[in-house]
This record gives C-alpha cells, sequence and structure tokens, in this order.
C-alpha cells in the first residue's frame, strides 16, 4: 500500500511518484530501493550489472533487491512501453446488472494487448487502456473486451496523441 511520505526523498532526484512510502515486510523502503526502482522506470531491461555500477553496491545487492521488490508486491511487473506509433484506444465499459464488476475488470485487465483496467464512476463501469501494432488487432481485442458475457456495452475511443 502506498502512502505519501513528506521525507527529504521528495527532495532528490527520484521521480515524486516513487518518492513513497511502501511496506516491504513491515520495513519502508529505503534510498537504495528508490533509486534502484527510478532506474528501472526509466528502462526496465537496465542489467543489474549497470544499476551496481551507478549505484556503487554489487550486482548480488541490486540482485536481492529487485527480488524483495517483487516479491513484496512493489513491482508487479516488468512492461514494454509502446511507442508513438502503436495504436492505442480507451474503450469505456458498462457491466451488465448483476455481474461483478472486479471480476470484469480483472478480466479485460488479463486481455494481452489491455496495457490496463480502471474501475470507474459515473455512466460506465470500466475504462480499457488497449495498445496494438495496428488496427486489425486493435479490433480483435475490442471484439474480445465485448464478447464477455459480463459487459454490456463499450464505447470506444482511438488516441490520435500523447501529451
Amino acid at each position: 500500500m502506498l502512502r505519501h511520505s513528506t521525507s527529504a526523498y521528495e527532495k532528490s532526484s527520484v521521480p515524486s511518484f516513487i518518492s513513497y512510502s511502501s511496506s516491504l515486510s513491515g520495513k519502508l523502503m529505503d534510498e537504495l530501493d528508490r533509486k534502484i526502482l527510478s532506474i528501472l522506470v526509466k528502462n526496465a531491461r537496465t542489467p543489474f550489472t549497470e544499476i551496481a555500477e551507478q549505484l556503487g553496491v554489487s550486482e548480488a545487492t541490486i540482485r536481492k533487491r529487485v527480488d524483495k521488490l517483487v516479491s513484496s508486491g512493489v513491482i508487479r511487473k516488468f512492461t514494454v512501453e509502446l511507442g508513438d506509433n502503436a495504436m492505442r484506444a480507451i474503450v469505456m465499459v458498462k457491466v451488465r446488472p448483476g455481474y461483478n464488476i472486479p471480476k470484469v475488470a480483472k478480466e479485460i485487465a488479463s486481455i494481452e494487448e489491455v496495457v490496463r483496467a480502471y474501475e470507474v464512476t459515473g455512466e460506465y463501469d470500466i475504462v480499457a487502456e488497449i495498445a496494438s501494432a495496428d488496427t486489425t488487432s486493435l479490433n480483435k481485442t475490442i471484439e474480445r473486451i465485448r464478447s464477455n458475457e459480463g459487459v454490456g456495452g463499450t464505447l470506444s475511443m482511438i488516441v490520435l496523441a500523447i501529451w
């Protein structure tokens, strides 16, 4: 669980969204954990040897810290961020009455090209963010969302630009 921290870390070079206290088996993340996260957020493929060199610690230390961050849930997955040329869409989803919204959201989130699914308030129940290589695969992903028995309707919007 993330809690806002007013520590000196917020003034460091670590991005502000990482400058939060996180519980790691009852302990708070320290500055080394934050620096490791900062490097991995910029490039999840950075070799541990390179991270160790940048931070002045051993590769084994980095490996243990990353393993701890993964096992504690601070790092859930290492992902690829698609460039601006990828086809992106936002799909707003209405869940049919009687269906469990979090369950439908998790099912939608498990679809390969769905980057993230959000449970939201308002006219729609779920907003899915999709990234695809082309319009054909984008359409297939939207159809997979629509085929979920808990989905009562969708509204899709193609993303034209990212700012």
